[in-house]
């Protein structure tokens, strides 16, 4: 495409582009005359990554020169989206869940062969409103979670099987959540309604915290250990 049309597609003006280009954040683009280049869509996805760290982390663009180039193949850029999209400080304001299977598979890039797998592996649920499927906020996460494990290059390809590890973490998780609710309506019994649901909401976010970062130490020490024995 001409830089008029890469301009089009990312609102950014092309002196930006220019800029971008000399500061190291865009690679030089294929020349085809004197005064003229063609710009691919790799160009497009690139430009809106680095509006992405600027709009939303308030990187500066030294920072995001460096991110750029350390998650410079496609599956290490599906990773990075992945931390921009989940993990950023504003992430309980995404939204409340869509209504429809149609609208869920748009808006996690789901195939829609996948979706009854997912159900089926008790990943992702539904409730039925006005005859249609409603998916809460946290099952167009999970999908698009999935999304990029596989576009991240985790399935079947690398011999990553789903079918066997997502029923099993999806059980698991059910019965630890299980045992954490109910120790907390237990401690809490005596608790005034207006608390004690002010307290469940801080002790969800939480506890989504600690999942994460004890699956990363877990994780990490069980690699280190099987590998110092050789596994």
């Amino acid at each position: 495409m001409k830089i008029s049309e890469l301009v089009n597609r990312t609102g950014v003006p092309k002196q930006t582009i220019h800029y971008y280009i000399r500061a190291g954040l865009l690679p030089k683009p294929e020349k085809t005359g004197s005064n003229s280049a063609d710009y691919d869509k790799s160009y497009v996805e690139r430009i809106h990554l680095i509006k992405e760290l600027q709009n939303d982390f308030f990187f500066p663009l030294p920072t995001i020169k460096k991110v750029l180039w350390e998650h410079r193949s496609a599956s290490k850029q599906a990773m990075l989206k992945l931390r921009m999209e989940f993990f950023r400080p504003m992430e309980h304001y995404l939204g409340t869940g869509v209504m429809g299977d149609e609208a869920f598979l748009q808006a996690t890039g789901l195939a829609a062969r996948w979706l009854p797998q997912l159900k089926d592996w008790g990943l992702i649920s539904s409730k039925i409103e006005n005859g249609e499927n409603v998916y809460s906020q946290d099952d167009v996460s999970i999908a698009k979670v999935m999304v990029t494990m596989a576009k991240s290059g985790i399935n079947r390809k690398s011999n990553f099987h789903p079918e066997i590890t997502m029923p099993m973490l999806a059980k698991q998780f059910y019965g630890i959540a299980r045992i954490l609710i109910d120790d907390f309506q237990q401690a809490t019994i005596d608790t005034k309604t207006g608390d004690k649901q002010e307290l469940a909401m801080r002790g969800h976010e939480v506890m989504g915290v600690l999942f994460y970062h004890l699956y990363r130490k877990f994780a990490r020490e069980y690699i280190q250990e099987t590998s110092s024995n050789g596994k």
